[in-house]
Formats: structure tokens, C-alpha cells, sequence
């Protein structure tokens, strides 16, 4: 298991629409997307069965999203439910960069998308844009902030997507589990993370895969704040506890 997988924009296609697929999970599909000045994605289209969630890394996108058009800037998350058709392209200058989240993937040997009708409209949910420094942050720990970009109570309700941003003095998380499938993708900064028996670094544009029941824990040895987005899929249920603390050792035990 490759616990941290490297999106590098130059290894992609410089004239042209291209992606890289990060995580290939049963609960959710990861690329890392690069599309130069006058690209096009896909023209108008829907996925049937999957909601879908931008989060823009760099430059600009132009979204056309249930018939409502948007200029989308770096640092904005975008929510496309099932079902809900849109297209993006790019006319502005420059690349733009951003990560793509699939929930749930589709089958394998199916589509991605199907196409969407001109006059085609809805879905079973309702679509946005919101920039994440207009979003509410909290502190859940010392020196943690949360900023939640996309969870159940904005109709997202496969995944919660969120913005942490960590202090270096910040005590960081225990050893602990979850149920659930945890994502890290970083965006400033670097983060000291162990998962298992193994220390890491992850730095800027690093994907930090955390399975469910792996056990890891995770701090900002400095010397500047780390920001990260977090993936948790599926969402966990109202009023059950994400994290479970756990007594991790490696032993020298086999069950063999």
C-alpha cells in the first residue's frame, strides 16, 4: 500500500485537458486534474450515480452547473450532485490545477459520465460553489482549525470534505483509527504523519491515504503552519465519534 501518492502537474499533458488518478477506493475515486487556456473537460454531462466535488488548486475554472454559470477561483470548493449536469472549461490565461473526488466510483468497465441534454435540468440535490475563506473555521484542538467545505447538512451526504489548517505548536492527534476511508491531500506546509509501523513527511500536493482501521497519527513539526484538506467517506452519522483512540506498538509477533 503506497500510503502517500505524489500529484505532479508537469507529469501531465501541457496542451490539453488530462488527469491522474490518485485513489482508485470502493468508497470514492481521486485524480489530480491540469487543464491549460482554452481546454474543455467534457462537454455538458452528468454522472448518474456518483455526487462529484472540485476543490481548485490553482488558476480558474468556468462552470456551467445546472444551467447556471460560474468563474470558480483557486481556494473553492464545488459540490455536483448526481444526476446534476455541468460542464467545465477553461478560457482564461494561465493552467489551472485542481483535485477531483468521485463518491461513489463507477463500476468498473462503465462510463464516467453520460451526456446531459441541452435543456436538462436537476438532480437529487442542489449544486454550489463556495470560496473555503467565506466558510466559518472552528478549533477543534489547540492550534487546529476546521473549516467544513461539503458534509451532510449541505447535501453532501457520501463524504465530508474539509480545510484544517495546523499550527506548528499544535499538539497534533493521538494514535487512533476510524471506520471510514480518511484522505489528506496538503496544500501548504508539511505535515509529520506515522501510519502503522512507518513515519512520513507530506508536503504540498502529497495524497495521504489512510484506509479504514489503519491505525495513524499525525503533527506540524513546523516551522510554519501545514494546511491540508480532509476527505472522510463515507461521512460518519450524527453524533458517532470519528476517531477512535487506539494503544498502537509493533511487535515482533507473527501469526503465521
Amino acid at each position: 500500500m503506497d500510503f502517500i501518492r505524489r500529484f505532479d502537474p508537469d507529469r501531465l499533458a501541457g496542451d490539453r485537458f488530462d488527469h491522474h488518478p490518485l485513489a482508485d477506493f470502493e468508497s470514492c475515486l481521486i485524480e489530480g486534474v491540469r487543464a491549460p487556456h482554452g481546454a474543455v473537460a467534457y462537454e455538458r454531462h452528468k454522472h448518474d450515480d456518483a455526487d462529484q466535488l472540485y476543490y481548485i488548486l490553482d488558476g480558474r475554472m468556468s462552470l456551467d452547473l445546472d444551467g447556471v454559470h460560474h468563474d470558480v477561483d483557486a481556494g473553492s470548493v464545488v459540490f455536483i450532485p448526481a444526476g446534476t449536469p455541468h460542464r467545465n472549461h477553461y478560457p482564461h490565461d494561465g493552467t489551472e490545477l485542481h483535485l477531483d473526488v468521485m463518491v461513489a466510483p463507477p463500476p468498473r468497465g462503465r462510463p464516467l459520465a453520460t451526456p446531459a441534454e441541452p435543456d436538462e435540468r436537476g438532480g437529487p440535490g442542489t449544486g454550489y460553489v463556495r470560496a473555503a475563506e467565506d466558510i466559518p473555521g472552528m478549533e477543534v484542538l489547540p492550534g487546529f482549525h476546521m473549516r467544513v467545505l461539503a458534509d451532510r447538512e449541505t447535501g453532501s451526504g457520501r463524504v465530508s470534505f474539509r480545510l484544517a489548517t495546523v499550527e506548528p505548536d499544535s499538539p497534533g492527534t493521538p494514535w487512533h483509527i476510524h471506520d471510514f476511508d480518511q484522505f489528506y491531500f496538503i496544500l501548504d506546509g508539511t505535515l509529520d504523519i506515522d501510519i502503522a509501523d512507518r513515519h512520513y513527511r507530506a508536503v504540498k500536493n502529497d495524497l495521504v491515504v489512510l484506509p479504514a482501521g489503519v491505525p495513524h497519527r499525525n503533527r506540524n513539526a513546523g516551522p510554519g503552519p501545514e494546511s491540508h484538506l480532509v476527505l472522510l467517506v463515507p461521512e460518519p452519522l450524527p453524533g458517532t465519534p470519528p476517531d477512535r483512540e487506539v494503544d498502537f506498538a509493533a511487535t515482533t509477533r507473527s501469526f503465521g
